[in-house]
């Protein structure tokens, strides 16, 4: 299909909506607007256009609707495509959704001559929020090249030049909006990165270009790891999603369901659950040990305050519940190493009013050292939650 003498886009007319709301791409796509993506790839102004219904397929279009929003721009050889913003810019996701699978498309196609861009439509909404700036910073660290986003948004997107600068900046732009997140990095150790995600719904969309910008960023000897969040049926990341994270072969994908947190839960009294992590993440932020304000994410855990052999003797309860109860972020807190250590010993504890002190009949020189090391004496309100003083309660009961 590779035409070597002029300008040719191919394009699927239908939209995945086309057939309720009536809106077609070829309603979207005026000649002034692929007249400009032209000029802007090729330097022409001459063009051929042709759409297409959702039985053709070629090399570079699948058949069906038009899935990523896509043109196929051909032009001396090269294959360039084109994924287009909606015309109106709704949700957090809602803009971007098409850009995973456009980039699939583009990233398994073995054709070695071609590019990928991207075009602003966007006439309503806000197309600059700091969710979607995150979103365009990844987008052009993985190969996309934006054709008018100096026009639509004043400036001109850059790419993120290491996985510290994705980190540092999920964690500026976290802030007020983190429960909201669907996806959290943290360092385990020097060279280890883990990523805790979910898969369903929207939320697969920013896990996916999340992990393309850290596999493209990551060193040969730095090791990734996906910790997929299955809900709502145990739905993994899409194929063609898992396709490209198994070409790019740098990071492990690791699914967690129901039925594998059971069968941890019952083999262990401990357990080191994503979905407790990511549990974690999402109430209380990024990793920063309650106790001392410790920030270095390889020695900062996340640390039960019902222990898992506890919640393994109580009656009457499912296993469903158990392990509920086990991954429930309100039954944590982030602490460093030590002060797990002395969590888990007794040697801390912490009052029902969110009060920290230490255990009776220690020591004068190792109150002291406790003290020294433990500079948080009171947990803020955004961590006594109710349901935390209801496990809390529970575990000083038992220690009592």
């Amino acid at each position: 299909m590779k035409n070597k003498s002029s300008p040719k886009f191919v394009i699927k007319k239908n939209l995945q909506k086309s057939v309720q709301t009536g809106i077609y791409f070829t309603d979207q796509l005026t000649q002034e607007i692929l007249r400009d993506v032209c000029y802007k790839i090729t330097g022409q102004n001459v063009f051929e256009t042709v759409f297409v219904e959702n039985d053709y397929f070629d090399q570079h279009l699948q058949k069906g609707y038009n899935k990523g929003r896509l043109a196929i721009l051909y032009y001396n050889g090269t294959a360039n495509y084109v994924s287009f913003s909606e015309k109106e810019i709704g949700g957090r996701n809602s803009s971007v959704q098409s850009v995973p699978t456009a980039y699939n498309m583009f990233y398994i196609n073995e054709d070695m001559d071609k590019h990928i861009y991207y075009y602003f439509l966007n006439e309503v909404g806000n197309a600059d929020t700091d969710y979607q700036m995150l979103i365009y910073r990844l987008m052009k660290t993985v190969g996309f090249n934006f054709l008018n986003d100096l026009q639509s948004l004043g400036i001109s997107i850059l790419p993120f030049n290491s996985i510290e600068d994705i980190i540092h900046t999920r964690r500026a732009n976290a802030g007020r909006n983190q429960s909201n997140n669907s996806t959290y990095i943290s360092k385990s150790s020097i060279n280890n990165y883990e990523i805790y995600g979910k898969t369903y719904g929207a939320n697969k969309y920013e896990t996916s270009m999340i992990c393309y910008a850290l596999s493209h960023l990551a060193a040969k000897n730095q090791i990734l790891t996906l910790y997929e969040v299955c809900e709502r049926d145990l739905e993994e990341l899409p194929q063609s999603s898992l396709d490209v994270l198994q070409k790019m072969n740098n990071i492990l994908v690791v699914p967690t369901d129901l039925s594998l947190e059971k069968k941890v839960f019952e083999e262990n009294n401990s357990l080191r659950s994503p979905r407790y992590i990511f549990n974690l993440y999402a109430k209380l932020g990024n990793k920063r040990c309650a106790f001392c304000n410790c920030e270095i994410p390889e020695l900062v855990q996340g640390a039960h305050v019902l222990p898992v052999a506890a919640i393994k003797n109580l009656p009457a309860i499912s296993i469903e519940e158990r392990v509920k109860k086990a991954t429930d972020g309100d039954n944590g807190i982030w602490l460093c190493e030590n002060h797990h250590k002395m969590f888990d010993e007794g040697i801390l504890i912490i009052n029902l009013d969110g009060s920290v002190g230490h255990c009776g009949g220690m020591e004068e020189q190792n109150i002291a050292f406790v003290n020294e090391v433990t500079v948080v004496k009171q947990l803020p309100p955004s961590i006594l939650t109710p349901e935390f003083i209801k496990y809390l309660d529970m575990r000083n009961r038992l220690v009592g």
